[in-house]
This record gives C-alpha cells, sequence and structure tokens, in this order.
C-alpha cells in the first residue's frame, strides 16, 4: 500500500515471532477476575468438552466460594502495579494447584458477570450484592473529577 490508512499505522508490527505456552493437562476450568478501582469479581469458567479451552464456553460457576483467593489478591496487585483502571485476568492452576496468570485484558463483554453475587475490596473483603460493572468504572470517574483541583 502506498498511502496507509491512519488506522494501519496505529497497529502494531507483531512479526517474526512465535509464541509458546506450556500445557497443563487435566484443567477443568479458570478463573476470570475483573478488578475495577479498588473492587474486583470473579467467575469460574468450565472447558468445554473435549477441549482444553474456557473462554466462551459459556458454562460459569458464579458462587464466590469457588475462586480461589489469591488470584482476587494477585489480580489487585498486578491491576496497581500496571496502573490499571479496569483489567480483566485469566488464571489456570497447575497439577499443584499454584495459580499461574496465562492471559490479561483491557477488555470483558459485561453480560458474562450480571449474575455475580458479589465482590470484594482490595482489602479482600467479600461484599453481597447485585452490582453493574461499568457503574463501578461510572463511580470511580466521578470521584476522579471531584478530587481535581480547579485553577
Amino acid at each position: 500500500m502506498a498511502y496507509p490508512t491512519r488506522d494501519d499505522r496505529m497497529r502494531t508490527r507483531d512479526k517474526g515471532y512465535v509464541y509458546f505456552q506450556d500445557f497443563i493437562p487435566e484443567n477443568t476450568h479458570d478463573i476470570r477476575v475483573i478488578v475495577i478501582g479498588k473492587r474486583a469479581f470473579a467467575i469460574k469458567r468450565m472447558i468445554r468438552e473435549n477441549d482444553f479451552r474456557a473462554s466462551g464456553s459459556g458454562k460459569i460457576i458464579y458462587g464466590h466460594e469457588e475462586i480461589n483467593l489469591e488470584c482476587i489478591s494477585t489480580a489487585f496487585y498486578l491491576a496497581g502495579k500496571l496502573q490499571m483502571q479496569s483489567v480483566a485476568f485469566d488464571f489456570i492452576f497447575t497439577n499443584e494447584n499454584q495459580p499461574l496468570l496465562v492471559e490479561i485484558s483491557y477488555a470483558f463483554v459485561n453480560k458474562g458477570y450480571l449474575q455475580c453475587p458479589g465482590y470484594w475490596t482490595s482489602d479482600i473483603e467479600w461484599h453481597e450484592g447485585k452490582f453493574s460493572p461499568e457503574y463501578f468504572m461510572i463511580e470511580d470517574f466521578v470521584k476522579s473529577l471531584s478530587n481535581r483541583q480547579v485553577f
């Protein structure tokens, strides 16, 4: 292309490499943790039949007692280190039941989380009750505006 479009110029140049990831056998699920500000919520996603992937399976367990709290505390720690306002983390587990972070994403589909029974705050305290993730974002945005100094 003689004159690339603006979108073409903004695309990353991911070429000339191969990415490998260890396969963890007999994994039955992953844990998806979303951190928005000082709140986190999570789901347990079961794998598809005859597959190893949990993402997109539609087989979701919402009970907070199913979530390994080490995933929650790690997600809060990493979100803080990365200075992320909203971020999703995917964890799987080794055969020794140690969580492994396998994916970080800036986006998630809120529909999959509307049935979450509550959320954790950054002190890993559980708060029971329905919520909409986008309202957490709005609350944090409004709070950031009220903390600004006006000259």
